[in-house]
């Protein structure tokens, strides 16, 4: 099984596929967007927990390993399998369960398993598994909360009630607050931009996406700092922009392997997700090894990482229903 996962350096942390667009994508205005006035009452079964962010600014849950914790696990939409860090490993006294290889950004290399007899945040639990493990000051946090525990379910990521909520798949279901930010009720229904998702790998692609008008697929991966593209992309831009490359400059990534890869850096002209649409994104460009392992090194595709994601209120990821919202209340310029 494999673990996608990027840390990216200089403070950088960073991280699919059909058929390419047979029609070009759909050009919607943005629409202002606003929560419903409507709440619901507390269910008697929600789970109220502090929620914080990383140094990267990457949002953190507290998770317990059977009757340890909690530990602040980074959620993680970019990677397949939930990840331990080696020091949390050891204080729970988690039992060997031997190796296997862990993909990350820019390779792969064997990592130790340990076997996790029950993993639980909120009331979400999953049992008897078996997690990779890597260390700390590579995940930036205690572990990675993996779409192996969010698979099925619907999340939300507030970013402006800075709140976690994790439950049932589909449109209106109830769900668990994982706490934060003034408040615990949440809104009975929200009115956002709904694009709908391929899933790929276990992530979940947005193909109704371009930048600069080049259609790509986006990949969400709520565990990455940074955006990165490929270099179809990179040699898409500057093809269509003469003179692109001369506004890059070198940087470096570093996956949670530890491994690195050289990387350009530069802004994206205009991101677009759906009917949204972002400018002044900034994006690293590398061969990484997580795009030749989902056979994309030649068609235009990036990981969207958190630093996409907060520019918007809310994202909510739905992987039962394969679709993704985008709430957005400030207004914005059509895409």
């Amino acid at each position: 099984m494999t673990l996608t996962r990027r840390h990216a350096a200089q403070a950088l942390l960073l991280g699919g596929l059909a058929t390419a667009c047979a029609t070009p994508p759909r050009r919607e205005p943005v629409i202002s967007i606003n929560l419903a006035d409507a709440q619901t009452p507390p269910d008697p079964d929600t789970t109220h927990l502090e929620t914080a962010f990383d140094e990267a600014r990457r949002m953190t849950v507290p998770v317990k390993l059977g009757a340890r914790g909690p530990f602040q696990f980074v959620v993680d939409t970019g990677a397949n399998r939930t990840v331990i860090g080696v020091e949390t490993a050891a204080l729970c006294s988690l039992a060997a369960d031997g190796t296997t290889p862990v993909h990350g950004i820019v390779g792969t290399q064997p990592a130790p398993l340990v076997k996790v007899p029950r993993l639980r945040v909120g009331q979400v639990q999953s049992s008897n598994l078996s997690l990779p493990v890597l260390p700390k000051a590579s995940l930036g946090a205690d572990g990675l909360l993996g779409i192996d525990v969010l698979k099925g379910r619907r999340m939300r990521l507030s970013f402006v009630r800075n709140t976690f909520e994790i439950g049932p798949s589909g449109s209106g279901a109830s769900v668990n607050m994982l706490g934060g930010g003034g408040g615990t009720r949440i809104p009975r229904r929200t009115d956002g931009i709904v694009v709908p998702a391929q899933y790929r790998s276990g992530q979940l692609v947005i193909f109704d996406a371009d930048v600069d008008g080049i259609p790509v697929r986006a990949f969400l991966d709520s565990g990455a700092q940074i955006t990165c593209g490929n270099e179809a992309l990179r040699d898409a831009l500057i093809r269509q922009r003469p003179g692109y490359d001369k506004r890059m400059r070198d940087t470096q990534l570093i996956s949670a392997t530890g491994q690195t890869s050289p990387a350009r850096l530069a802004a994206l002209p205009r991101l677009r997700l759906g009917g949204m649409g972002l400018n002044n994104i900034r994006a690293a460009f590398a061969p990484l090894h997580i795009f030749n392992l989902w056979d994309l090194n030649d068609r235009p595709s990036m990981l969207v990482g958190v630093d996409v994601l907060r520019n918007f209120d809310e994202v909510i990821l739905d992987f039962g229903r394969r679709e993704v919202t985008f709430i957005h209340q400030r207004r914005q310029a059509p895409a």
